[in-house]
C-alpha cells in the first residue's frame, strides 16, 4: 500500500518535490503571499541574489569590476571566483553553472542518514538566508502597511469628528434661531392686536362725530 500523499504545503511550488529525507523546503514571499521551494528551485528562481560559485549571498550591490555576469541569466558571480584557461576572469564568454549545463542541480537530495558535504552545506545556508531575507522585507512590509491603514483610519476618524462637530453647531445655530423665532411671535401678536383696537377706537370716535 502506497503512503498518504503530504499536503501541498508540504511540496515545492515549482517542481513538486515533498520535504521528506534529505528535501528541504523554505518559504518565499511573492506577491503578498508566502510560497515553499526545495533548496535547488529557490536559487534557480534567484539568480542574482548569491554567487553561483561559492554561494554567497550578497547583502550589497557588487562594483562593476567585482562582479560577471552569466550572458543567459541574472546570476552574478564574483570575477575572483570565475576564471578562464589563462587564469584570467572572461567577461564575454561566462556563463552560471545552471545555464552550462541544463541537468545542473544546486542541491541534491540525501538519503536518510547521509551527511551533508561542505558545498551542500553552503547552498543550503545560501537558499535559508534568501528566504530569511524575504520573509523579513515581507514583514517589514506588512508593518508598513498596517501604519499606514492605522494612519489613515486615524485621519478619517478626525474628519469624521470636526464633520459631526461642524453639524453640531449648525444645528445648535438653527434650534437657536428658532428658539428667538418662536419668542418673537408672541410680541408680534400682541403688537398686532394693540393696533387693532387703535384702529376699532378711532372708527368709533369718527362714527360718534
Amino acid at each position: 500500500m502506497n503512503p498518504p500523499l503530504p499536503p501541498p504545503s508540504s511540496s515545492c511550488n515549482t517542481c513538486g518535490a515533498f520535504m521528506r529525507g534529505g528535501t528541504f523546503l523554505h518559504s518565499l514571499s511573492y506577491q503578498a503571499s508566502s510560497r515553499r521551494y526545495c533548496t535547488d528551485c529557490l536559487l534557480k528562481k534567484n539568480h542574482g541574489l548569491f554567487c553561483p560559485i561559492c554561494f554567497q549571498v550578497y547583502d550589497r550591490t557588487l562594483s562593476p569590476h567585482l562582479r560577471l555576469l552569466c550572458l543567459r541569466c541574472p546570476a552574478i558571480a564574483h570575477r575572483s571566483c570565475v576564471t578562464s584557461d589563462s587564469g584570467r576572469p572572461s567577461a564575454s564568454s561566462f556563463k552560471c553553472p545552471a545555464c552550462s549545463d541544463p541537468n545542473f542541480s544546486y542541491f541534491r537530495p540525501r538519503r536518510e542518514g547521509e551527511e551533508l558535504d561542505p558545498k551542500s552545506a553552503m547552498v543550503l545556508v545560501a537558499a535559508a538566508q534568501i528566504s530569511a531575507e524575504s520573509l523579513s522585507k515581507a514583514a517589514a512590509a506588512s508593518r508598513l502597511y498596517a501604519e499606514r491603514r492605522a494612519m489613515e483610519a486615524a485621519a478619517a476618524k478626525n474628519k469624521a469628528r470636526e464633520a459631526l462637530e461642524s453639524l453640531e453647531s449648525i444645528v445648535a445655530l438653527e434650534n437657536e434661531e428658532q428658539k428667538q423665532q418662536q419668542q418673537q411671535q408672541p410680541k408680534k401678536k400682541q403688537k398686532q392686536k394693540k393696533k387693532k383696537k387703535k384702529k376699532k377706537k378711532k372708527k368709533k370716535k369718527r362714527n360718534v362725530a
